[in-house]
């Protein structure tokens, strides 16, 4: 996770920066999960015939020691886009071993990212949740600042078994009385021929007007194990039709709202 002040410090770089030049710098770092200092530093901005920029970018990258040059590459991307306004709607982002060709965003290090730059809203869809501190960490700081948070997590009670505990278990640590928690009543499915329950088995998280949608749950595994592929929208039209379509199900009554006094 990038600090403010290694984002900052990348973002002034970025504005001095062409964009081969920036790409041409994350395909260098793309791939070392080393930690900078000062000789890799050298290293990376070596041949840039801008002093001033390189000088901004030594400063950058001095600043996120405790962050891998892998790490930094990810932040990067993000702020290619942000800065520029003219980078793609949607980017993969994967979870597992790299392919050593093509520099590719991890699930967490774009949610925590996104997160961490939250002004409006984030929901949260998932199956499975386990071992989540550090994305709770970021959730609580959202909802400290004024963001709206929803969680549409599935009950191990709803899915008879298949679900082996709660998926707001994980999340226990959230201030739940500012957060709305929707789930999937148990009435509302449909049964297979073995007579057992549809599962919600939707995986998205929606941020502002950033949406990822993709195959891993939130949980350590995902994150750090799995390997798992998803991708992330920033077209608007896309993203609030995706917010407003779990905004249906709940006025619909199909997904309830948790009375979380009668779970404690």
């Amino acid at each position: 996770m990038l600090s403010s002040k290694t984002v900052s410090a990348l973002t002034e770089a970025r504005r001095h920066c062409t964009a081969d030049v920036w790409r041409q710098l994350i395909e260098r770092i793309s791939f070392s999960e080393a930690y900078p200092n000062r000789e890799s530093i050298a290293q990376a901005t070596a041949g840039l015939a801008n002093s001033h920029t390189a000088w901004l970018l030594s400063e950058a990258f001095l600043s996120g020691l405790d962050t891998k040059w892998s790490q930094i590459a990810g932040g990067m991307l993000a702020i290619d886009y942000f800065v520029c306004q003219n980078g793609p709607i949607a980017d993969f982002i994967w979870t597992g071993p790299a392919n050593g060709r093509f520099p590719v965003r991890r699930i967490d290090q774009v949610l925590y990212d996104l997160m961490a730059a939250a002004q409006q809203r984030i929901l949260l869809v998932t199956f499975a949740a386990h071992r989540i501190q550090h994305l709770c960490q970021h959730l609580s700081a959202a909802v400290a600042r004024g963001v709206a948070l929803t969680l549409i997590v599935e009950r191990e009670d709803e899915s008879e078994g298949q679900l082996t505990a709660d998926a707001l278990h994980a999340f226990r640590e959230l201030p739940l009385e500012q957060t709305r928690v929707l789930y999937w009543p148990i009435e509302n499915r449909e049964r297979n021929e073995a007579g057992r329950p549809g599962k919600l088995h939707a995986k998205c998280a929606i941020v502002d007007n950033t949406a990822l949608v993709g195959s891993a749950n939130f949980t350590d595994d995902a994150f750090n194990r799995n390997m798992e592929l998803g991708v992330t929208l920033r077209d608007p039209t896309m993203v609030e039709s995706l917010f407003s379509h779990f905004e249906e199900l709940r006025r619909k009554s199909t997904l309830k709202e948790m009375d979380l006094k009668q779970r404690r």
